[in-house]
């Protein structure tokens, strides 16, 4: 349970449609559908005081209320297709509110295409969250493709520049361990303050961040990532350590 005096509501946004992989909120990995995992580890999770499921899909509603998830409303049509999660989102926190006549503090969006982050993942940045007061905390793994390297293609052409022009491709660039750390977002948990969501935003500009290692940072969006996920489910359980990171991204 949260430690203040506000909620702290855990939010799964699965919508029907997916142009990459059909159907994919629903589509088995393992055993279950993609989106149960991501169930699972919400009503594992010690703080959250409230979790629902924001969909507008049917089958999605029924296959989430058989894992135990509640469905308490239908998401409008104008946030069904390819809207920012911010206003999905903005939404499960008015019905909250007016339904259940409480207050939120921070939200957790659980987004089901991260199967294999833990309830410990979701209640490690909570924590964060409330210890710091901060704006939001996001869920990071290291970069496996670091931007200095990356290209662009010239317009009109094949011929390709550095996607950071004022970045030269020499020296200690060159190596990749005497790169400086590259992070990226990997989907799993955002915890945002309830002003930052009301405003319209899904995170902060003052952020923390949450390291998790890349075995349970596996973002499912191609049919590719799915074969990924199911080869690396016998060895979940041999994972690395928790390995964990805090700090301000100004």
């Amino acid at each position: 349970m949260s430690s203040g005096d506000g909620v702290v509501l855990g939010v799964i946004p699965a919508r029907g449609g997916s142009r990459r992989v059909p159907r994919k909120n629903i589509k088995l990995l393992g055993n279950k559908p993609l989106i149960a995992w991501s169930i699972e580890a919400a009503q594992k999770a010690k703080t959250l005081d409230y979790f629902l499921v924001s969909t507008g899909d049917e089958e999605i509603a029924r296959l989430s209320k058989v894992y135990g998830a509640r469905v308490p409303f239908k998401r409008p049509k104008k946030l069904r297709g390819d809207v920012d999660s911010s206003l999905v989102i903005k939404h499960a926190v008015e019905w909250f509110e007016s339904e259940k006549g409480k207050r939120v503090d921070y939200v957790v969006t659980i987004q089901p295409t991260s199967p294999f982050r833990t309830s410990e993942d979701i209640d490690t940045c909570v924590n964060i969250a409330r210890a710091s007061g901060v704006e939001s905390v996001i869920s990071i793994k290291k970069a496996s493709e670091h931007p200095f390297w990356c290209l662009t293609l010239k317009p009109f052409g094949h011929e390709v520049e550095p996607f950071l022009n004022d970045i030269k491709l020499e020296g200690d660039l060159l190596v990749s361990q005497k790169l400086p750390l590259a992070l990226y977002p990997n989907g799993a948990v955002y915890v945002t303050r309830r002003d930052v969501i009301m405003s319209g935003r899904l995170f902060g500009r003052h952020m923390y961040a949450y390291m998790m290692p890349r075995i349970r940072s596996v973002d499912l969006e191609e049919e590719y990532d799915f074969y990924v996920a199911s080869a690396l489910i016998p060895i979940l359980k041999k994972e690395e350590p928790y390995a964990q990171i805090s700090w301000m991204i100004p």
